[in-house]
């Protein structure tokens, strides 16, 4: 596997850690910022999905490609990559004429930046401004499949709370941020939509709190010093934050945005264009996430589900895949499209986005998705 480099700043990047435990897990505690929960959500609407080809999965699998084709894939090593690294180790891409080449890129917005330029053919990263304002400068990024929801229970990031301001009372709901130190990677990342719906329920604004931009492991350290009140924080970290009784979870993403898409699978320009071998990716994409979702949902083949994982991701622990709260990753590969529309919007508001971009149909795909679910069928339930 290629690598280049930065274990440090990969561990940062497990966007979507998490493997779930034998059965759905419980929704994550808000906390004292109950009060400022979403109201009830409902899942966004499902598109119908194609039939199957007749006959098994098996029977129904496309014709690997012949001479195989090359695929450079960037990934962040988080287990939110499950859909690449399952496959990569169980010969599902391979299968189907596929090699794939795997480099770790430990930040997504270069990620993002060499899918545009068509330096890597797939790449996984958040839902933030960038693929939009790409499309609007005229690039033809596709964003194709799911990598990451706050499907309920899996709040998986979040905002933390230094522990002291808990513990005295001095932070009681999300109102209580007003005027305080707020942590976060970056302007303009996947965790505005979150914040902003918080923000508005808890009647202030994104200006009447102090932004300070940081990557995620130095946040425990800034929590441990006093140096930020709070901050977006993702798993592994928030709960090894908790564990030294530094910062706790206190409004985490199922609760502020549910089922928010929070990270994607996205192809470049090229690779979209290349319809057989992107098709192809998609089928033993989904074929891995249902693996995924069969080890941690169902218990079939989770002890080898979480050796692939602990070889491939910043996890190596397996004792902490059972203490962190896990990614969602929805099995059929499908994208919450009216959500991501509403991220565009407000992306669009704060400014992170301008130009000529009318629809989020110019940067979604759902056409591959499709293909693998004729062949695939929809996951069992």
């Amino acid at each position: 596997m290629l690598s280049v480099g930065y274990v440090f700043w990969a561990l940062l990047l497990v966007a979507a850690l998490g493997c779930q435990p034998a059965s759905p897990p419980a929704p994550s505690n808000p906390g004292p910022a109950a009060a400022a929960a979403a109201p009830p959500t409902t899942p966004p609407a499902t598109a119908a999905v194609p039939p199957p080809v007749a006959g098994s999965a098996s029977a129904a699998m496309p014709r690997p490609l012949d001479p195989p084709a090359t695929v450079r894939v960037g990934l962040l090593e988080s287990i939110s990559d499950s859909g690449v690294y399952i496959g990569y180790e169980r010969g599902y891409y391979r299968e189907l004429g596929l090699e794939l080449q795997l480099e770790t890129i430990p930040d997504p917005n270069i990620i993002s930046t060499m899918v545009n330029a068509n330096q890597l053919d797939v790449g996984g990263a958040g839902v933030n401004a960038n693929p939009f304002q790409a499309a609007a400068r005229g690039i033809g990024v596709k964003m194709v499949a799911d990598k990451g929801q706050f499907l309920p229970g899996f709040g998986f990031s979040g905002i933390v709370v230094r522990q002291d301001l808990l513990d005295s009372g001095a932070v009681r709901s999300f109102a209580d941020l007003k005027g305080r130190t707020i942590a976060r990677l970056a302007p303009c990342d996947s965790t505005d939509p979150a914040v902003e719906r918080g923000f508005e329920r808890a009647g202030i604004t994104r200006d009447q709190v102090e932004w300070t931009y940081m990557g995620w492991p130095d946040m425990n350290v800034a929590f441990a010093n006093g140096a930020i009140d709070a901050g977006w924080q993702i798993e592994p970290l928030a709960t090894l934050a908790a564990e030294r009784g530094i910062a706790s979870k206190f409004a985490m993403g199922d609760v502020l945005y549910p089922y928010q898409q929070i990270a994607a699978l996205f192809y470049s320009p090229d690779f979209a264009a290349r319809t057989d071998a992107a098709q192809r990716f998609m089928v033993a994409y989904l074929r891995s996430l249902r693996d995924y979702d069969d080890a941690f949902l169902k218990g079939i083949g989770r002890a080898e589900i979480a050796q692939i994982l602990a070889k491939h991701t910043t996890v190596k622990d397996l004792a902490l895949y059972d203490k962190i709260t896990p990614a969602g990753l929805e099995p059929d590969g499908r994208l919450n499209v009216p959500g991501i529309r509403d991220d565009l919007a407000l992306y669009v508001r704060l400014g992170c986005v301008t130009g000529d971009l009318s629809d989020v149909s110019q940067v979604v795909d759902e056409s591959f998705v499709n293909y693998a679910l004729s062949m695939l069928g929809p996951y069992p339930r």
